[in-house]
């Protein structure tokens, strides 16, 4: 090899190693003073609301002194998809969009994977269930915050049958629904311990079915042969019966009318108005729904606690919504994006963001730091063993939910069957 070779090669090698240690850096410390080409304005599209998402960065510059230009839209977790679609299709599309993690399958082959990144530093940086972005070519997206889902209590209720702390098992619930849940002389449900067993009128039905059976130790949906695929039928050589069914059969059992526990039928409101109107003593619902229960009724004596957990359990579970940056594949600012992003996702701008928002930062380093504020302290708590799934598509999988659910409440099939069907129409969705 001559002078010449050997020169270029080192210099090849000192640039490339220049580029690892500034991932590093980023990924790591995140404490870079302002994005490199801060002249070029970013994109950005979420569905974090436009005020909140405004009033967080404009926060954010106020206390760093840090000047760059970002452009966010507001986008509906309901719309987002298929403008996000179209816009790549016409050329029209951001730079970066904010959104959870059941977009991910969507979004695989468009967005720009990080790949000069190592593994350990994401995984030493944000909690367990940002290993979702973590996909074949590099990583997803930036991790910002999750959202927990968690229990919400009425103080009064238990406290008018003499129980002072709320249910932390799921074994608790039969009995908590004997003492609180009531029916009028026509059979009609006028108090209720607990909103388990339908679908329909029950907010967050499919987070919370995928929390029990997440913890009754079945993924949901798992890699087999290099390819997705659904594991709800899945059984190992110790469990009696496949864990969905188990998790099922709990579920369901709160609106069978033959059982002691029965507390809820298809006929009552939305289980979070029931809670709002006091007559309902727990409600499953995600941590971004504080205040909001807050505010739509200021005299509901309430608390928060984290999800209640099966017995014995080995770890404790419970569904977040996680949140992230992708950047598009087509941006013609991947770079500038990557890098003013992994700033927004550095520990001072997610402080910032927990000041607006009831949610849970992503990054360790924030939960281990903690919070005074005893709600958010179940938060943070709750991002810890907060978990997910690989969604192939999030609309068309809650009418899968639903219909196993309704398969079962209506007699229309045994619960192994229901979940069996479920099982391959989900599969189904991955080809």
């Amino acid at each position: 090899m001559n002078p010449n070779q050997n020169k270029f090669k080192l210099v090849l090698t000192a640039i490339f190693g220049i580029f690892i240690l500034v991932g590093l850096v980023a990924f790591s410390t995140y404490k870079a003073s302002s994005p490199a080409n801060s002249n070029v304005e970013i994109s950005v599209w979420g569905t974090v609301d436009q005020k909140v998402f405004d009033s967080y960065i404009s926060k954010y510059k106020q206390d760093g002194g840090l000047q760059f230009k970002l452009t966010y839209t507001y986008k509906s977790l309901d719309t987002i998809d298929g403008q996000l679609v179209e816009a790549i299709a016409t050329g029209k599309a951001p730079d970066s969009f904010l959104i959870p993690q059941t977009l991910i399958k969507r979004y695989l082959d468009k967005v720009f994977m990080i790949n000069s990144v190592p593994q350990r530093t994401f995984i030493d940086t944000f909690i367990q269930e940002s290993e979702l972005y973590i996909q074949p070519g590099g990583i997803f997206a930036l991790p910002f915050f999750v959202d927990p889902l968690v229990m919400y209590w009425n103080r009064d209720m238990l406290a008018n049958v003499n129980i002072a702390i709320p249910p932390s098992k799921w074994s608790q619930f039969p009995a908590l629904a004997e003492r609180i849940s009531k029916s009028d002389n026509n059979a009609n449900i006028i108090k209720s311990a607990a909103s388990l067993g339908e679908f329909k009128n029950i907010n967050n039905a499919k987070a919370l079915l995928s929390t029990l059976i997440m913890q009754a130790g079945n993924p949901i949906v798992g890699l087999e042969n290099g390819y997705l695929k659904s594991k709800l039928s899945y059984q190992s050589p110790a469990d009696i019966l496949p864990p969905a069914v188990s998790a099922l059969t709990f579920f369901t059992d709160y609106s069978n009318p033959k059982k002691s526990s029965y507390s809820w039928n298809r006929s009552l409101p939305t289980s979070k108005l029931f809670f709002l109107s006091e007559d309902l003593a727990t409600y499953f619902g995600f941590a971004s729904e504080f205040n909001d229960i807050k505010d739509k009724n200021p005299n509901l004596n309430f608390d928060v606690a984290m999800m209640p957990q099966i017995l014995d359990a080995k770890a404790k579970t419970t569904y977040g919504e996680l949140y992230g940056f992708a950047i598009l594949k087509n941006s013609p600012n991947s770079l500038a994006a990557f890098n003013l992003l992994s700033m927004l996702t550095g520990r001072t701008s997610v402080q910032t963001l927990l000041e607006f928002l009831d949610v849970a930062p992503a990054r360790r380093d924030l939960i281990a730091a903690g919070t005074t504020d005893p709600a958010k302290t179940v938060f943070y708590n709750s991002a810890l063993i907060s978990k997910g799934w690989i969604d192939p598509d999030a609309k068309k999988t809650d009418q899968v939910f639903q219909d196993m659910v309704e398969n079962i409440t209506t007699g229309r099939t045994d619960i192994k069957d229901a979940v069996s069907k479920a099982n391959l129409e989900i599969d189904n969705l991955f080809k």
